[in-house]
């Protein structure tokens, strides 16, 4: 609240105290003539106080009604990112991830932490070096989790432990044309040593 500071002459502040309630103080008796004033016009003086005071009173009350408007919050100028709320803004999917849209949205609805366009552009950037599978399986586990970011999928786990890509016996390449081949003809004699 701003605080603001005149001179009453003692004749008008002996006015005052003898019209002043017991209860209130000068200062609160002051802001209640004013607030009366001012609810009543503000145009028209306070009837208790002579000519002389009526202007200091009025000069008081306009400069504080321009102080207030003065000492008002300035409204944020720059613009707020469209990526800061929690509905996605429509159209900003691109085509490319076309297949998790529900994903994409849902998601970004339940995430952690700061949502805005440069968060928006990396998690899109990631998803797409993902397969689609794995696209999907990553949104889904994030979006159950609440996390702040979508993560690669692990492997699947067999007894415990990670999958392991299938290896194919160096015995069972075949020799032809100079080079190895992975798929080897129908050969009777490796087929017996697996």
């Amino acid at each position: 609240m701003p605080q603001l500071n005149f001179q009453v002459p003692d004749q008008l502040l002996a006015r005052i105290d003898a019209a002043k309630p017991d209860y209130l103080d000068r200062k609160g008796f002051l802001c209640l003539l004013l607030d009366q004033a001012l609810t009543q016009a503000l145009d028209r003086p306070v009837t208790l106080i002579t000519e002389g005071a009526a202007e200091v009173i009025s000069k008081a009350v306009t400069s504080s009604s321009t102080e207030e408007k003065e000492l008002k919050p300035k409204t944020n100028t720059r613009a707020r990112d469209a990526f800061s709320r929690k509905q996605l803004p429509p159209g900003c999917v691109p085509d490319d991830l076309a297949d998790c849209i529900q994903l994409l949205e849902e998601f970004w609805f339940v995430k952690k932490g700061t949502r805005s366009e440069r968060a928006w552009n990396r998690l899109i950037n990631k998803l797409r070096t993902f397969s689609e599978k794995d696209r999907l399986e990553a949104l889904q586990a994030a979006c159950n989790a609440g996390w702040a970011d979508v993560y690669e999928p692990k492997p699947p786990l067999i007894n415990g432990k990670p999958a392991q890509p299938e290896l194919k016996h160096p015995a069972a390449r075949e020799f032809r044309g100079g080079r190895f081949v992975d798929e080897p003809t129908a050969n009777p004699m490796l087929e017996n040593l697996f």
